[in-house]
């Protein structure tokens, strides 16, 4: 049977794979939740390895010789750690921080014993203006700090985003995100974060998660502000467990780069608009995330190209391809001199084969490289639209098996 470590590994390298497939940032996040989560299970683990070696060996060396008990037979009690909060207390310091309203804990939404390392709730707040759901989470982790930062307003709709790197080294970010499939919802993040892994993380929307209910949430941009950076939550945080391997290192405001150069981003771009059939038209080159916007025949799509130099990881995708099963529409076929392309065509879903949405061409290169060519109706990659794209499958394969992307 295989191992939790090994679970959260396959997790891992199954995300990561249709990450690949398909360039969607949540399965990106998924499978960086994955592996962060096994890293964690990993460290627990071996911690408590050797902690049952240490006794052993203690026992072997004090117990034998003094009295000849077996190891384990009187164990020495574990160090107590931090007493645990209990929900009543946590709403209590939630509650000094929200304005005049209501708090009513959410069913069995509380997960103060779950984990050493962190504690939470779902509630739902009423100040007479509409009841909204609130979602709590304090936390310590291993992440740096420089990870936490706004969603990128690329992928999710927003209404804009607020983030401040503090004297001390800790950052303060508050994401206004609008629904892309609930008309007026709104759902606003607010987040502290410090170099030593402490983290509150709240989020407040305008009613239920489906519901809307009153047009914004009941906290303003500062007081949800406030409420994340106050410091009652230190009570909270010294209930809770630091984890171990937490960077400590401070950030510039700055601290935020792209997975790809401007540099980088803009020599793919000058190859993709070279290698466009001829009469295509190009407008709204976005740099930050090598896009570009393409016009045929009247018919205006959105185009991405992402390039990954060669790597084991681009191997094991390789190696791995035969072992996946392939999307409804989706074709393999062998690329002259090693590799595989991979066309595809996919709706809201890569199983989604109605209101087509969606047309990738992939390539994997027998070195490990990777080259991804994603098409879109529409302007941000959330917004795609129905419709027949400026460029067909047939021009974007020929694009992407082209010998100069590997000039």
């Amino acid at each position: 049977m295989p191992t939790d470590d090994e679970l959260a590994s396959a997790l891992s390298r199954a995300l990561d794979g249709a990450a690949g497939l398909t360039p969607e940032a949540a399965h990106g996040q998924l499978a960086a939740g994955a592996r962060r989560a096994g890293l964690r299970r990993q460290r627990r683990r071996r911690a408590a390895v050797a902690g049952a070696l240490a006794v052993l060996v203690l026992g072997a060396a004090g117990g034998f010789a003094s009295g000849g008990h077996l190891p384990f037979a009187s164990p020495a009690p574990a160090a107590p750690g931090p007493a645990r909060m209990s929900e009543q207390r946590f709403d209590e310091l939630l509650t000094q921080l929200l304005p005049p309203g209501k708090l009513e804990p959410m069913g069995r939404a509380w997960t103060g014993g779950r984990s050493p390392h962190e504690m939470g709730s779902m509630l739902t707040f009423d100040d007479g203006a509409g009841a909204s759901m609130i979602q709590i989470t304090v936390q310590y982790t291993a992440d740096p700090v420089d990870r936490v930062g706004c969603m990128d307003a690329f992928q999710v709709p927003s209404d804009g985003c607020d983030r401040t790197v503090l004297p001390d080294g800790s950052v303060l970010v508050v994401d206004k995100l609008r629904s892309q499939s609930v008309a007026d919802l709104r759902e606003w993040r607010g987040v502290w974060a410090a170099p030593d892994g402490r983290q509150v993380h709240l989020t407040e929307y305008n009613g239920q998660p489906s519901v809307p209910s009153r047009p914004a949430p009941p906290m303003t941009e500062e007081q949800l502000t406030a409420a994340v950076a106050s410091p009652l939550w230190a009570e909270a945080f010294a209930a809770l467990t630091p984890v171990a391997g937490t960077p400590d290192a401070t950030v510039s405001a700055d601290a935020h780069p792209s997975p790809t150069s401007t540099e980088t981003a803009n020599a793919l771009l000058d190859k993709l608009a070279a290698l466009l059939p001829t009469g295509t038209a190009t407008a709204d080159r976005d740099a930050a995330h090598t896009r570009l916007a393409v016009t045929t025949d009247g018919r205006r799509s959105s185009l991405t190209v992402v390039f990954t130099p060669p790597s084991q990881r681009g191997l094991d995708d390789l190696a791995g391809l035969p072992q996946r099963p392939p999307t409804p529409l989706e074709v393999r076929e062998p690329v002259a001199g090693g590799g595989t392309v991979v066309v595809n065509a996919f709706g809201n879903g890569k199983t989604a084969t109605d209101n087509l949405l969606h047309w990738t061409v992939t390539v994997y290169y027998p070195d490990g490289a990777q080259l991804l060519l994603n098409e879109w109706n529409g302007e941000q990659f959330y917004d795609t639209k129905t419709g027949v794209p400026a460029l067909d499958l047939a021009a974007l394969k020929a694009i992407a098996l082209s010998p100069a992307w590997r000039a």
